[in-house]
């Protein structure tokens, strides 16, 4: 599966209009972030309608044509974020008596089982500001163990015990080198970019 800059489930992109009939909606994965999108067939092409104000929040589309520098892929509280390999969703974040915490869906969207140290682990997951961060440690129930292809678990993590009083404005995912290069060694197709930020200001 190819990866950045842009990700598609389907034939072809075209950022047109077309006619209301025989559309439907799909999600369709750009830049690592799943957009709903309108889809109609012509001349045996599928198309699809995307709104400009997700194009331009994902970094798909810039003022004067420029290309953004990725560092990492983006997106709002219930966007879905994929890497190539896995995609993480935040279903949830905020406080939660003295602390702060967050809900993940995470899901192997590869042909093969990941292990967790193929991943990211709860202290890679840190709640941040303009000018700090911290990491959410503390993991509620159980976290992944081996997640088989197209199987998917929700993950609870908190930060310690102060975290709830600060105003978190994003939520970064940063997976160590190690576990990138454990993906290597299994052979998994691999993306360009695999930290992942929500900004917890954009509720989709």
């Amino acid at each position: 599966m190819k990866s950045f800059p842009v990700l598609l489930t389907s034939a072809f992109l075209a950022l047109w209009a077309v006619p209301a009939a025989a559309q439907s909606t799909r999600t369709v994965f750009i830049n690592g972030v799943a957009l709903q999108a309108t889809a109609t067939q012509r001349n045996g092409e599928t198309y699809y309608q995307f709104r400009a104000s997700d194009l331009q929040r994902i970094g798909a589309l810039t003022a004067g044509g420029v290309s953004p520098k990725v560092d990492a892929i983006r997106g709002c509280v219930g966007d879905t974020l994929f890497n190539g390999v896995y995609s993480v969703q935040l279903l949830r974040a905020g406080p939660e008596d003295t602390r702060f915490g967050v809900q993940l869906k995470l899901t192997n969207a590869s042909s093969q089982t990941l292990q967790n140290f193929m991943t990211f682990s709860p202290s890679e997951v840190y709640a941040a500001t303009a000018t700090a961060a911290t990491p959410l440690p503390n993991f509620q129930d159980r976290w992944i163990d081996a997640l088989l292809p197209g199987t998917a678990i929700t993950l609870r993590t908190q930060t310690d015990d102060r975290g709830a009083a600060t105003r978190w404005t994003r939520l970064l995912i940063r997976p160590d080198a190690d576990a990138i290069r454990e993906l290597q060694k299994a052979k998994l197709s691999l993306a360009r970019v695999y930290n992942m930020e929500f900004d917890l200001t954009c509720q989709k």
